[in-house]
């Protein structure tokens, strides 16, 4: 059974840990981040958080309210920022379930269309936007140059 609930004060550590497994390499602004959110919700933001059969947390989606998405003709827009769940929770249907209580939370806040992203290369994030329904429509190749 996957209970998907909001996160909590008491689920930061473990937010945490699948934050930085999915955006690794910046655990200051993780951590930063989510002493932020947990002191003060943002009104168009939210984290869902999956619990597994033990209470431990197994995934987490982050998802955003936006006035515009790419591809999107109405606004706002619920913005599924981030999904990851853990390893060994996978194929069992917590992303599926993450992402189903994320939609209901951006209809509940007037929004007739999600939108989402993913690195290029990530092709498993690609095959799960797909199977969820979602339809690409743009890619783009990003350029950086050090002054």
């Amino acid at each position: 059974m996957i209970r998907v609930r909001p996160v909590e004060v008491a689920d930061a550590e473990a937010w945490f840990g699948l934050r930085d497994a999915l955006w690794p390499g910046t655990p200051d602004d993780h951590r930063t981040e989510i002493r932020a959110f947990l002191s003060d919700p943002p009104a168009r933001e939210t984290c869902l958080v999956a619990e597994g059969p033990d209470g431990g947390l197994t995934g987490f989606a982050e998802l955003r309210l936006r006035e515009y998405a790419d591809g999107c003709t109405s606004s706002p827009v619920g913005y599924l920022e981030g999904i990851y769940v853990a390893p060994g929770h996978r194929r069992r249907g917590v992303a599926a379930a993450l992402l189903a209580a994320g939609e209901a939370w951006a209809r509940a806040r007037g929004c007739t269309e999600m939108a989402s992203d993913r690195a290029l290369d990530n092709e498993g994030s690609g095959r799960f936007h797909e199977a969820r329904g979602f339809a690409e429509v743009e890619r783009a190749v990003l350029y950086r140059k050090e002054l």
